[in-house]
């Protein structure tokens, strides 16, 4: 097309139409790449998951915990090796958390036993006995030298591991403790959860009562701190609460994403992709704390979904094959492991490990070297080995006293542009065809049509030269978005060479399967308009 009078030449835009779908988010993109998974057969349900310790190889990426039944058994992060298993128990088995050195375990039962493990020997280095029901959540402290535990006796207890005693004893709740957390903020303060729909922070600091109580509506499964301490979440029924420990246990946020009893949340404070400002360079610490934290909730709808801590929204979702009880995301952010009712360990490995580097590449790189007798960090030099090279300057603003020159770009036309250009339409026609994308078919033909100039398109057309517009006709008579359009083309095609109907068989051939198509969805369009009257016949009938 033209601008006014004589004016360039603007390229023909692309005809758009309504997405039939959700587009994929940067953030769909990078929780797919959750792609290789391991899944382990449990003798039960798998009741608790968790990452601890520093790994079988001695790094940073944690073993993980799975209890199942009346057994713990450890895996190496992925899943896809076992190191080792403790069945000593006579009962079923709960919460089973290791130490952060990977040296202990501590594990819950329901015999209202709190049991420690040597992770080296399996051998059984303390048991604590005080609680009368079921102990479902245990948890080291700051100082790894205490454990906390939840029962469902309605108490929690801190034990001293060095002399086996219980030193604090928390009375408040009335109903089953389901869930137990220590904050990030203090050692010295947890949060239990119970089935009284309260929520209780304890501070050992200033006794044994509670200092806060947090009324949650329904019964709490399970609850987790954000990595600075000052929020926490708690989930139960269908609901998410995220409260603010701060400034009295404010509500923030109450929010609905699931349709089952949500029985599982984990918090990582750098679970995301990563958040780099396009265009501006990051340096020092900045590039550093570029973290993107996710809370994680799992469901017995069979959903784990993906929380964006900012604004609260759902940013993914991972359907399993099985109601959800636990799961933990591993330190480095690479293994995804999810404990399933129905006997199931389900551990989703990155394909790409993410890494350090992987978050460097959008801000500061940079290189150590000696100076008088001190370490300093230099920034990279920024050449053309670095993709920020060819975008630099773009963000700068021109002074206001400054002259601007505007380079005049070339244009580079498509094939189908620079006929329309030379008014050559069915030249235009034939090369948007043999491009393939249905889009830009349909523009060229809107586009010729508006000139007056279909007509010539078409016209004065070979067998082998009209046989591609009657394919494309067959392929797009039945979608809605180009029905209009295509009968438009076929019965200009059918007056233009209706006569010479029979001279080819090829032709022919496609005239058929255009007929045959026609007649398909003509049937269809029949039969769904009996089964709209049946079913109104029907919604009738029971009204």
């Amino acid at each position: 097309m033209f601008a006014s009078g004589l004016g360039e030449y603007r390229k023909l835009p692309v005809k758009r139409y309504a997405a039939s779908a959700t587009r994929e988010t940067a953030e769909g993109r990078y929780w797919r790449e959750y792609k290789s998974t391991t899944l382990a057969e449990q003798v039960n349900g798998v009741t608790s998951v968790s990452y601890g310790g520093a790994g079988a190889s001695g790094g940073e990426r944690g073993t993980l915990a799975a209890t199942s039944g009346a057994r713990v058994t450890l895996y190496a992060p992925s899943g896809a090796r076992k190191l080792r298993t403790f069945a000593r128990f006579k009962d079923i088995a709960y919460s089973g958390v290791l130490r952060d050195d990977g040296k202990a375990l501590a594990v819950g039962g329901q015999a209202g036993v709190v049991q420690l493990f040597d992770c080296g020997s399996r051998a059984v280095l303390r048991k604590f006995t005080l609680h009368s029901a079921a102990v479902r959540a245990v948890r080291w402290s700051a100082d790894k030298l205490h454990l906390a535990s939840a029962s469902d006796d309605a108490t929690v207890r801190i034990w001293d591991i060095s002399s086996g005693n219980c030193v604090r004893r928390y009375d408040g709740h009335t109903d089953y403790v389901r869930a137990l957390e220590r904050s990030p903020a203090s050692g010295e303060m947890w949060a239990s959860a119970s089935y009284d729909h309260t929520v209780k922070l304890w501070d050992g600091r200033v006794g044994r009562q509670a200092v806060m109580t947090l009324n949650h509506g329904s019964p709490v499964e399970d609850i987790a701190w954000y990595p600075n301490g000052n929020l926490l979440v708690s989930v139960g029924g269908e609901d998410i609460c995220v409260w603010d420990a701060l400034s009295g246990g404010r509500l923030l946020q109450k929010m609905r994403s699931h349709q089952k009893t949500i029985t599982t949340v984990h918090v990582h404070e750098d679970a995301g992709p990563p958040s780099f400002a396009s265009g501006y360079e990051m340096t020092g610490d900045a590039a550093i704390d570029s973290k993107s934290p996710r809370m994680i909730t799992g469901s017995l709808d069979g959903f784990v979904k993906i929380h964006e801590l900012d604004t609260f929204s759902v940013t993914h979702s991972i359907k399993y094959p099985g109601p959800v009880l636990s799961c933990s995301l591993s330190p480095d952010s690479n293994c995804l492991a999810v404990g399933l009712a129905n006997k199931v360990l389900s551990v989703r490995r990155r394909t790409k490990p993410r890494n350090e580097e992987d978050r460097s590449l959008g801000g500061y790189q940079g290189v150590r070297s000696k100076k008088k007798g001190f370490t300093v960090k230099k920034p990279r030099r920024l050449d053309a080995g670095h993709w920020r090279y060819f975008i630099r300057g773009q963000n700068s603003k021109a002074a206001a006293d400054a002259t601007k020159v505007l380079r005049r770009r070339r244009i580079h036309l498509a094939a189908h542009d620079r006929m329309l250009k030379q008014f050559r339409y069915g030249d235009a026609l034939d090369a948007s065809l043999h491009v393939g994308r249905a889009e830009v078919v349909a523009a060229v033909i809107e586009e010729v049509g508006r000139r007056g100039g279909l007509q010539k398109a078409l016209a004065n057309r070979d067998d082998e030269s009209l046989l591609p517009i009657l394919e494309y006709i067959e392929k797009n008579i039945s979608k809605p978005r180009h029905t209009a359009q295509m009968v438009n083309i076929a019965n200009r095609i059918v007056d233009l060479y209706g006569g010479d109907v029979g001279a080819s068989a090829t032709v022919d051939s496609a005239l058929h399967r255009i007929k045959e198509r026609i007649r398909t969805q003509l049937r269809l369009h029949d039969a769904l308009t009996q089964l709209q009257g049946m079913a109104l016949m029907i919604a009738g009938a029971n009204a």
